[in-house]
């Protein structure tokens, strides 16, 4: 096969400067009982956030319960242009409306808080918000709005 990671099923482009990069920054989601977990990797741009959010709108319409939380671990977000920053602030109030409840998020410290607090800010209008110090933290304070956090099989 050929070098370099494909994201989002579209290789990196580029060559000199000024070129177009593709898609920069990961993303994992999966659902953990009535919870989509979101997990955030490296730094992100526009390209990253616009395949993220169709990436989100796709899992949540084929899978979400009517009420479900929203974890999102930045533990290992190393942050985001201003082009993403916005684009993803401007998609925040989506959650609400295909039926989040609860938005618990992981951050690996009050820096990386502070750099997301305009997402932060716009999430925490959309319904009940926690800043966790860990996983466990997190799905316990999930389970207190009727939210499975477990699979079952």
């Amino acid at each position: 096969g050929g070098r370099g990671r494909s994201v989002g099923g579209a290789r990196a482009r580029g060559g000199g400067r000024g070129a177009r990069w593709g898609a920069h920054g990961k993303n994992r989601l999966y659902w953990r009982g009535d919870i989509l977990c979101l997990e955030f990797h490296a730094i992100w741009n526009l390209e990253a956030v616009q395949e993220f959010i169709a990436d989100v709108q796709r899992t949540v319409a084929e899978r979400a319960p009517a009420r479900w939380g929203r974890l999102a671990d930045m533990r290992r977000w190393k942050g985001a242009t201003p082009e993403a920053t916005e684009a993803y602030t401007l998609f925040s109030s989506w959650y609400a409306t295909a039926g989040a409840v609860a938005h618990a998020q992981l951050y690996p410290s009050k820096l990386m808080q502070r750099m997301a607090d305009p997402v932060n800010d716009l999430v925490a209008q959309t319904g009940p918000t926690r800043q966790c110090r860990s996983l466990d933290e997190a799905l316990a304070w999930l389970r207190e709005f009727d939210l499975a956090t477990e699979d079952t099989a």
